[in-house]
């Protein structure tokens, strides 16, 4: 059964929201009309303006008009008429089957005329006449002198889609509005039986706002019993309104004077159910239709919208369901002294607004888009595939084939895996997809607070996480720094005595705000670390301490209870159905970014570019996204696995996040993606031929790169270059490289949603924290050998692979590097404190001579973060990594409060249980105990090694 046709058999038209020209030359229109029951379609600025700046669907189209003398307004006008008038051709057979009922297009004037009737009034005649089809609407803002266009347009005989309706009251000026036009009409002997309109009310974006304003009131609430109340409202006043809105229909279309017009042929004006995305991950994503279903009522959706209710969606009438208990929740705000009306006129206000800079925007962009086109600027990634393209263009056609892109808008988990329990988790896992749609609407929110913590007069931020959760603010911090006036953003996802002292020495407690973020609510180093900052700030200010925190976490995780428990400043509860690592664009990106003053609105603009550019309309054989994963995933699986990545400065940081997602998403199954990040750059011949190399500048042309791409691309390996404008366009990268991922993934075979082999080294590291206890406490793992005051330990599996060499350290290690063989990784995994610089210069000459000695590509992490970020490929991978733990004895240690182990015991404990875990599945490791943290001690061990490389 098709909940959709469903939908249409009930009396209710589906028209899609969004409108470009790809729809209707692709065939997606016609696809949609046939198999989705979509009858009409509303132009969006905002997708308009994305699909011009994130594609190049519009190129050859701007490129012909600045030939022709257009200027960016002329462009626009040109462009926009023309989709429109494609869009009703494509209509036209449902325009007439329904005698003029549906198959319309609406398309909007000026926003910026909305408070000018008269200026409405012309520009809408303008575009009747411009597009010449019986089948179009044209949109008009709600506003006061809105209504008063409306009553002309429709005295004038005009199709008109009254827009930005969010008030019962305004929905009713606007019924007074059309019946009086239709009056006017009627009066004068003319005929009314061949107009439509329809009054298009906003839902969503109503619960957005009273859920907020609700949510701040049962904050400040001292009463029990007011919470409860006020808890009992959320989620239910934009259904509720909608309902309201229906009775103000009822009344204005069942009495006497619209039975007149209705004799005369008159049509009543239909209620159009608009912004029906769920913004709310704990609301259903079909929400808004399911609770909105009537005849003679048009629901408009976006894509993920409408592939949602086609996948599950339950079809029955229910808007007039419980009229009285709609009745009874506007009663109880009134009593609560929630101000409706005051609420409504800002939504109307911002609205408008709204709509006025998306216009603006579109014309931004034409013209960025018409500078790239006149200097030949590339705006997509270029590449010297070198010999594969044949094998890149066959995957492609293969992904074409599958219809990837429209299935992943609809979540189907068989793009990847079949099995029952794999095809749940993976269609849990899709969250991020649609991303930007929602978190767009928790932009006010999160800059509220980010302004609500700047007066509350924090200087510093510090954030407790791994992974996923620690890993898109680093890059946030790194990239961007604070703006002035807000706080500094520091990252500490170590556990590392020196990395913990560093940071408590570098803030005042009590001024700064720390965020305890999680996935899980569950992992051990943020809930340590937030064990030891809270009782620092506990003794300065007693019970009060715990608004110097807030959490982002899943709902219902253990962290969530914390943040109830220490009454936390805030608890942002994250989306559920997205991976650590895809959810740089959520909460646990977005909070960090927006409190050090980041413009939160201006990422998710990047990235809502990228995600138009994925809209199943683009085909994925000219998709430069679907083009980079293919191209990826191809090379990958030929044996060129080593992603090899070389940045500009400005977006440097960007690399931590790739190498997780890359890592953590390919390395499973015994098969996986290296990715090579932060390497120093070396000379052609020091590179086998298991590399890509992949640059991403930023600006004009980073020239330290210019011939290294040279001379690799005439080397004979792939080189992939990607350009951004502005480090903001990181905004868009990050889902850029989520899809690519996600179709190199398909290629490999593999699920790019799980992490079956990370849970290993983490229940080794409880049980290394068992043996503190113990008279012998902990002790590293392997076999091993002292040499210059450290221990050198190699896994058992490791140990049987060498030559004894009669216990000498060099000749073990020269033995041990030995065993890499051609199409080999090394991975230096270093427990040390990733803040120290120094260290940092030495580890990246570290990977210089290792890289310049065995030819193999290397990889660098710190521990433990390295855990959840390259951990999974370590283990679950190809078996083609070498792996040195690093680590050491600390100078000062600090004990974990409410714990029975110190930072250091807890630090050890990871590095020795992933030794273990690396030599359980019989992969070649060593483990170095350094002993003194220092600089010269490694410059020692990196002596040791190099005469071990030479021997």
């Amino acid at each position: 059964m098709n909940p959709l046709l469903e939908l249409k058999k009930l009396g209710q038209s589906v028209w899609y929201d969004n409108l470009r020209k790809g729809l209707v030359t692709s065939g997606e229109l016609k696809r949609m009309i046939d198999d989705y029951a979509v009858s009409g379609v509303t132009s969006n600025p905002n997708t308009f303006e994305r699909a011009i700046a994130g594609t190049n669907e519009y190129d050859e189209d701007i490129s012909k008009l600045l030939k022709e003398g257009f200027d960016d307004e002329g462009i626009l006008s040109r462009l926009m008429t023309r989709d429109v008038r494609l869009a009703a051709d494509q209509l036209s057979g449902i325009f007439r089957e329904t005698g003029g009922s549906d198959g319309f297009v609406s398309i909007e004037v000026d926003p910026r005329i909305a408070t000018d009737a008269g200026s409405t009034v012309e520009e809408a005649r303008r575009l009747f006449d411009v597009v010449d089809r019986p089948n179009i609407m044209v949109k008009v803002p709600g506003t006061r002198e809105g209504l008063k266009a409306l009553e002309t347009l429709t005295y004038e005989g005009r199709n008109i889609n009254i827009t930005l309706l969010f008030s019962i009251d305004r929905y009713a000026e606007v019924a007074e509005a059309y019946l009086s036009g239709l009056e006017r009409r009627l009066s004068e002997g003319l005929p009314i039986d061949t107009i439509s309109s329809v009054a298009s009310f906003f839902v969503s974006r109503v619960d957005s706002l009273f859920d907020r304003m609700i949510e701040e009131r049962i904050e400040r609430s001292v009463s029990n019993d007011e919470k409860a109340r006020l808890r009992g409202l959320l989620g239910k006043v934009a259904v509720t309104n909608a309902r309201l809105a229906w009775l103000k229909f009822e009344a204005a279309y069942s009495g006497e004077r619209f039975r007149k017009l209705k004799d005369a042929g008159a049509k009543p004006q239909r209620l159009l159910w608009a912004s029906t995305g769920t913004k709310n991950p704990r609301y259903p994503d079909t929400k808004y239709v399911e609770e909105l279903i009537k005849d003679g009522t048009v629901n408009t959706m976006q894509l993920h919208t409408l592939l949602a209710f086609y996948d599950h969606g339950r079809a029955r009438m229910t808007l007039t369901e419980d009229i009285e208990g709609a009745k009874k929740l506007f009663g109880e705000m009134e009593s609560l002294s929630i101000d409706y009306q005051a609420a409504t006129r800002r939504l109307e206000k911002e609205g408008t607004e709204a709509f006025s800079e998306a216009h603006i925007s579109i014309l931004r962009s034409i013209a960025a888009k018409r500078d790239a086109l006149e200097k030949k600027r590339a705006v997509a990634p270029r590449y010297s595939l070198n010999g594969y393209e044949s094998e890149v263009s066959d995957a492609l056609q293969e992904i074409g084939s599958e219809n990837f892109l429209e299935r992943l808008w609809a979540k189907d988990p068989t793009l990847w895996k079949t099995g029952a329990q794999e095809k749940k988790l993976i269609k849990d896992s899709l969250g991020w997809v649609v991303l930007t749609r929602v978190m767009d609407d928790h932009i006010d929110e999160i800059e509220d607070f980010a302004r609500e913590v700047r007066e509350a007069g924090f200087r510093d931020v510090v954030l407790l996480g791994m992974g996923g959760s620690s890993l898109a603010p680093l890059v946030f911090a790194e990239t961007f720094g604070r703006a002035p006036g807000y706080p500094k953003l520091t990252v500490l996802d170590s556990t590392d005595p020196g990395a913990v002292d560093a940071v408590t020495r570098s803030i005042d407690a009590e001024k700064t705000l720390f965020i305890v973020s999680s996935k899980s609510g569950s992992t051990i180093e943020p809930l340590s670390l937030f064990e030891f900052f809270h009782e620092k700030v506990h003794k300065l200010k007693g019970d009060a301490a715990g608004r110097n925190f807030i959490a982002i976490t899943d709902p219902g995780t253990p962290l969530e209870g914390f943040a109830k428990k220490y009454r936390f400043r805030k608890l942002f509860t994250n989306p559920k159905d997205i991976g650590g690592r895809f959810s740089a664009l959520s909460y646990f990106g977005l909070v960090p970014a927006a409190l050090m003053g980041v413009d939160i609105g201006k990422l998710l603009e990047y990235a809502a570019r990228v995600e138009e550019a994925i809209h199943p309309c683009q085909p994925e054989s000219e998709n430069p996204v679907i083009i980079l994963g293919a191209a990826l995933g191809t090379l990958g699986r030929l044996g060129r696995d080593k992603l090899t990545f070389f940045m500009s400065n400005e977006v440097a940081a960007f690399g931590m996040w790739l190498e997780q997602l890359i890592a953590e998403s390919t390395g499973k199954e015994g098969k996986g993606l290296v990715p090579v990040v932060s390497e120093p750059l070396g000379k052609t011949e020091d590179y086998g031929n298991d590399r890509v190399f992949i640059f991403i500048t930023v600006g004009a042309e980073d020239r330290k790169f210019t011939g290294a791409m040279k001379s690799f691309a005439e080397a004979g390996h792939p080189v992939v270059e990607l350009k951004l404008g502005d480090p903001y366009e990181l905004g868009g990268e990050f889902l850029r490289w989520e899809v690519a991922t996600s179709v190199a993934g398909q290629i490999l075979g593999i699920n790019p949603f799980d992490q079956p082999d990370v849970e290993l080294a983490k229940k080794l590291t409880v049980a290394r924290l068992s043996d503190i206890s113990k008279p012998e406490g902990l002790k590293p793992p392997g076999v091993g050998v002292q040499a210059n005051g450290f221990g050198v330990y190699f896994g058992k599996k490791t140990f049987e692979k060498l030559t004894r060499a009669d216990g000498d350290a060099k000749k073990m290690l020269s033995g041990f590097l030995g065993l890499v063989k051609e199409g080999d990784y090394i991975g230096v995994l270093a427990y040390y404190n990733p803040a120290d610089s120094s260290l940092s210069a030495e580890f990246t000459e570290l990977r210089r001579a290792l890289r310049d000695s065995t030819g193999a590509a290397t990889q660098f992490g710190y521990g433990p973060r390295y855990l959840h970020s390259t951990g999974q490929l370590h283990k679950g991978g190809p078996d083609r990594g070498l792996f040195i733990i690093l680590c050491h004895q600390p100078d000062e240690d600090f004990k974990v409060p409410g714990s029975q182990f110190s930072f250091s015991e807890l630090e050890l404990s990871q590095a020795f249980g992933d030794m273990e875990a690396l030599d359980s599945k019989g992969l070649r490791v060593a483990l170095v105990d350094l002993k003194d943290p220092s600089v010269k001690t490694l410059k020692s061990f990196e002596d040791l090694l190099a005469r071990a490389a030479r021997s």
